[in-house]
C-alpha cells in the first residue's frame, strides 16, 4: 500500500475510533478524550484502531529515528513514520491556547508542525512519512462565542494552508491525504473536530 493510502485510511479510522475512546476517557478537564494530552491522546487512539482493525496491529510509538536519538510519534506496522500534532485553539476551560499557533505552526521553533514535516523528510526512514493533526473545535451549540472567528475556520482550510506552509517554508513536496471529520464527544470545548493526515515527500 502505498504511504498516501496508508495516511488516508489512518484518518478515516481515527475518526471511526474516537467516539469509542471518547465514551471511555474520564479526562483530568472533563471527560473525554479532546483535553488529553498528545502522548495520551496518540496512545489511547492507536489502542483502539488495534482493537478496530488487525492492519494497526504491528503500529509502534516512540520509535527512535534512524539518524538521531529523536522518536517519532509512531510507525505504522508498513514503516510509514508519522508525527502527531494536536490542533487546538482552546483550552479545556475556554480559554485561547495563546502558545498554539507558536507551538504548532511556526518555522522557526523546534517540535512544530512544520519542522516535523522538515524532520521527516530528513529522517532516514524507509518509507515516506506523514503529519497527523488531531484538530478540535467547540460545540456547534456552546452557549459561549468566539470574538473574530472567522468562516475559514475549517479542518479543510487548515490541513490546505498547513500543506502551503511547509511548501513555503520548506520547499518540501507534500500532499493532503484524508481529513475525516468527528463529532459529538463529550468535552464542550472539545466536542467535534477532524483528522487530518498528510504526506511528506523525501
Amino acid at each position: 500500500m502505498t504511504s498516501e493510502n496508508a495516511l488516508t485510511r489512518l484518518a478515516d479510522d481515527i475518526a471511526t475510533v474516537i467516539p469509542t475512546v471518547d465514551r471511555n476517557t474520564e479526562g483530568q478537564y472533563g471527560d473525554g478524550i479532546g483535553s488529553e494530552d498528545e502522548p495520551r491522546q496518540v496512545e489511547l487512539l492507536v489502542d483502539e484502531l488495534q482493537r478496530h482493525s488487525s492492519v494497526y496491529e504491528d503500529t509502534r510509538l516512540e520509535v527512535p529515528y534512524p539518524d538521531s536519538a529523536e522518536s517519532c510519534d509512531l510507525v505504522l506496522p508498513d514503516g510509514i513514520p508519522v508525527e502527531c500534532k494536536l490542533l487546538r485553539y482552546w483550552r479545556a476551560n475556554g480559554d485561547p491556547e495563546d502558545s498554539m499557533p507558536m507551538r504548532v505552526f511556526s518555522p522557526f521553533h523546534e517540535h512544530t508542525l512544520l519542522s516535523d514535516a522538515q524532520k521527516l523528510r530528513e529522517s532516514g526512514f524507509d518509507r515516506d512519512g506523514g503529519l497527523l493533526g488531531l484538530f478540535y473545535k467547540r460545540s456547534d451549540d456552546d452557549p459561549r462565542t468566539v470574538a473574530n472567528l472567522p468562516e475559514q475556520f475549517t479542518a479543510e482550510r487548515l490541513a490546505d494552508k498547513t500543506a502551503r506552509d511547509i511548501e513555503y517554508w520548506f520547499d518540501i513536496d507534500v500532499d493532503v491525504c484524508g481529513v475525516a471529520e468527528f463529532d459529538g464527544l463529550q468535552h464542550p470545548v472539545q466536542a467535534q473536530g477532524a483528522a487530518i493526515t498528510w504526506e511528506i515527500k523525501s
